[in-house]
């Protein structure tokens, strides 16, 4: 008698599982034409061999994407203490007014792209306050300077804040990403957003901030330093619960994919990774794949991590396959 007791609790506890999250599923709207834009970093884009804004342009005039997400760098925009130099950024935002392409400028230390932490140099002899005062006047003057750009749609505050992930980059203090977001939403009316990681950030701390709008990363391949390399055994629903929790919960009600996976997850640098390596981790079927399952998802925006790698396929390696993809999908 104990054991069938035993089963019979743990039926229906499952099964109010099953109701709660099946709830929360369906809080969330899935859109039927989700749309897809790409991320750009002019320095990585560098550490690759090109002019950057050579890559930008060819992005711009050949893959013709109408939604980009830039990244304004500290150590770009301010090298030395209170000399700003924005020009570079600038002009990427001209050539993107021209074409009416719709910007998410990101701002802050914490900033997509390997190390996640970017600083320039001499903020590493401030102490902890006066490095938050820093950070606080650089997003303010960027801000000030940046906001005439009728291209920008959206100000991302930092990535991440609450993900300790990159070399030295530590979790965002809460009262420090507050401070940012007020700042900020103070000098502008352009909506604010902030991001998680879309498997394993706990997503409610970080809409709780006060920002406008969600952005979740969306990664099917990662390597793990225990496991080596690892596909997320997560169905599209699982964001979608998640999602519906935000709308519940945080009352956040507009939630977007700012990091959809379509380069490879490297272990190691790019110049340290075989070719066969790279390809078997990132192709034009995975890419599709990806795609589908962003789709399945429901986000209405999705924006690709990976163009960076695609062009240097196409330009290094003469192989046109992610480019060609990425200009199909982005051309629709």
């Amino acid at each position: 008698m104990k054991v069938h007791r035993a089963w019979k609790i743990l039926f229906f506890s499952l099964l109010v599982i099953v109701l709660i999250l099946g709830y929360f599923a369906n809080q969330f709207t899935p859109s039927p034409q989700p749309a897809f834009g790409i991320s750009f970093s002019a320095p990585y884009a560098e550490y690759l061999g090109f002019d950057p804004m050579n890559v930008y342009l060819d992005i711009l005039n050949d893959l013709q994407p109408k939604k980009i997400r830039l990244m304004a760098y500290w150590e770009m925009i301010e090298p030395t203490p209170r000399l700003f130099t924005f020009d570079f950024l600038d002009k990427m935002l001209v050539e993107a007014q021209q074409r009416q392409v719709e910007i998410i400028l990101v701002v802050g230390e914490k900033q997509p792209r390997w190390p996640e932490c970017h600083r320039p140099g001499w903020v590493n002899d401030l102490s902890v306050s006066q490095r938050e005062e820093a950070e606080l006047s650089m997003i303010r003057q960027a801000v000030e300077h940046f906001k005439p750009f009728t291209a920008i749609k959206i100000w991302q505050i930092g990535n991440e804040p609450f993900f300790a992930f990159g070399l030295d980059c530590q979790k965002t203090n809460k009262q420090q990403a507050q401070a940012q977001i007020a700042l900020v939403k103070g000098l502008d009316d352009r909506p604010v957003m902030v991001t998680d990681s879309g498997e394993k950030g706990l997503w409610i701390p970080t809409a709780r901030l006060g920002a406008d709008i969600f952005g979740s990363t969306m990664y099917r391949v990662v390597n793990d330093h225990r496991f080596g390399y690892v596909k997320y055994p997560i169905p599209p629903v699982y964001f979608r619960i998640k999602a519906g929790i935000l709308k519940v919960v945080a009352k956040q009600d507009r939630i977007i994919g700012v990091e959809l996976q379509a380069e490879p997850w490297f272990s190691q640098d790019l110049f340290q990774t075989d070719l066969s390596t790279q390809l078997a981790l990132m192709n034009p079927k995975i890419f599709a794949q990806n795609i589908d399952y962003a789709r399945r998802v429901g986000f209405e925006e999705n924006y690709l991590w990976g163009a960076e790698w695609w062009y240097w396929l196409a330009k290094k390696q003469r192989d046109f396959g992610m480019w060609a993809t990425a200009k199909e999908l982005l051309r629709k």
